[in-house]
């Protein structure tokens, strides 16, 4: 366990249910720092390393209306859902969210059906994507506590509007679940419940994973639960600690538990992006693809160019920039995030424009198959991204260019990656007998094999016939392969080009 700084907690302070952004950037809990030590919600973000000085949030969302610790934040902290019993809500406890527009947060707004109903609704959790929300509807709720409760899941439409709400398998709805927070990772869902055992007293912390045969079997979040009500809690898309207030010799503070390995959920990489291009570049399209090229998130870029894009660790990920103008560039990038060490942190910018005669694009997507001429499958996408950039360019052509950098040779087959082979005639001259006084030469011809790993050809003539199945015009491409040496291991490697003319 680790305290937050004491610009945050304070002895004479009395700190409690901290929510923290899924970026790790931004902060909202309660602090008996009001008039009279009225209970207030506080915000504070981080620059750097360090926390600024918390500030109380207006009135505007620091409602005596507000169900007391009910509260949560977007992935980007940009977003402040609340709830509260207004007059103008839906009947009892209604969402609402606020946002953040410079320094100022905005009056909130009431979400409406489908998110809220005649019963209490509190307590939401959005996804990292912002895609899937999870909250509780109860039965019995006052402005400090709930009862009867349950929890639903709610997915937005392709038209950006929240679907119909449903509730989770009925061994996480137990009689009394409450507060879920999705984790960074998508899967893993913490919630509170009396209603499920083993239960160490009052609420306790239970995890539940989302899998291809669905939820899990809710476990105890044992290093975190206490006798006493454990309820209120966050944590960062790092996956590495869990947020929740403590008692203290002088007070309740804020303080981090640090996940145990077997219950941590998978940490994921924050990608910040910039997208720059000509004035009449329409917003591109953001998307991650995994290994089997599956989209696993997609985004577009804010007025500014800039977006955030978020990959699991323990994968493989293809980062694809794609413009919706057929005729310009398009940018990949691929991770590895399957190390022990895998960052937290990554920028890329980004320049997209209308391809001209010359240009030369890397396609970084593409791949093959180890030791071989055949394109790999995860390189679908970017073939696909590809063949719709010649198909917007129909009046240029394009020559496919691969080089391999760490060319290598025998004349025995000594590595498997030796799968090519020259063979060269060499002419050997042999000495014979004519007569007992008299002898000869000739010239014996023999055949040298030498083996080699330059599939450079090959492999640029596979990726053409890829394009040709998607219905591109052999007229219009091209397709050449080199082969260079290269010393050191690790700058080994197969680049791919395509060249407009």
């Amino acid at each position: 366990m680790r305290k937050m700084p004491p610009n945050l907690n304070h002895p004479a302070i009395n700190n409690f249910a901290p929510f923290i952004s899924l970026d790790g950037n931004s902060l909202v809990y309660l602090a008996d720092v009001a008039e009279d030590n009225a209970i207030t919600m506080n915000y504070t973000t981080r620059v750097g390393v360090n926390w600024k000085d918390p500030v109380i949030l207006p009135k505007s969302v620091n409602s005596r209306l507000n169900f007391m610790k009910g509260y949560a934040l977007s992935a980007d902290g940009l977003i402040l859902y609340l709830s509260n019993m207004k007059t103008n809500g839906m009947g009892g406890f209604d969402l609402y969210t606020s946002q953040l527009i410079g320094n100022r947060w905005e009056e909130p707004e009431n979400m409406l059906l489908p998110a809220n109903s005649k019963g209490h609704d509190a307590c939401p959790s959005v996804s990292l994507d912002g895609s899937t929300m999870f909250y509780m509807r109860c039965e019995k709720m006052d402005f400090n506590k709930a009862e009867a409760c349950r929890i639903l899941m709610m997915k937005k439409k392709a038209n950006g509007q929240w679907g119909t709400p449903e509730e989770l398998p009925d061994f996480v709805n137990t009689g009394n679940s409450q507060t879920p927070r999705i984790m960074g990772d998508s899967e893993m869902l913490i919630f509170s419940s009396d209603r499920i055992q083993p239960n160490k007293g009052g609420m306790d912390l239970y995890y539940t994973r989302y899998g291809k045969t669905g939820w899990s079997k809710p476990q105890p979040l044992d290093f975190a639960n206490t006798p006493q009500d454990d309820q209120y809690f966050s944590a960062t898309a790092a996956g590495m600690y869990l947020l929740k207030d403590a008692p203290s010799q002088r007070s309740s503070e804020l303080v981090e538990l640090l996940f145990p390995t077997d219950v941590r959920p998978k940490g994921t990489l924050r990608l910040e992006g910039l997208v720059e291009g000509p004035p009449d570049l329409s917003s591109p399209f953001v998307s991650v693809f995994d290994s089997n090229q599956n989209l696993v998130f997609s985004t577009q870029p804010g007025k500014s160019g800039a977006f955030v894009a978020y990959m699991n660790y323990t994968g493989k990920y293809e980062l694809s920039v794609e413009p919706a103008q057929d005729n310009y560039s398009f940018y990949s990038k691929q991770f590895d995030l399957r190390g022990e060490n895998p960052p937290m942190l990554e920028r890329v910018q980004i320049r997209l424009f209308p391809v001209a005669v010359g240009d030369a694009l890397d396609l970084a997507g593409v791949g093959f198959s180890p030791q071989s001429a055949t394109v790999s499958p995860s390189s679908s996408q970017e073939l696909r991204r590809l063949a719709r950039l010649i198909q917007g360019s129909p009046d240029k052509s394009f020559s496919i260019e691969v080089t391999l950098q760490g060319y290598l040779q025998d004349t025995i087959r000594s590595s498997t990656d030796l799968t090519e082979v020259i063979y060269d005639t060499i002419r050997i001259p042999v000495t014979y007998i004519l007569d007992s006084l008299t002898t000869a030469t000739r010239d014996s011809l023999a055949l040298k094999a030498r083996y080699h790993n330059d599939r450079t050809l090959r492999q640029a003539k596979a990726i053409e016939d890829a394009l040709l199945r998607q219905g591109i015009s052999q007229s219009r491409l091209a397709s050449s392969g080199k082969a260079v040496e290269e010393a050191i291991l690790e700058k080994r490697k197969t680049f791919v080009r395509v060249i407009a003319h």
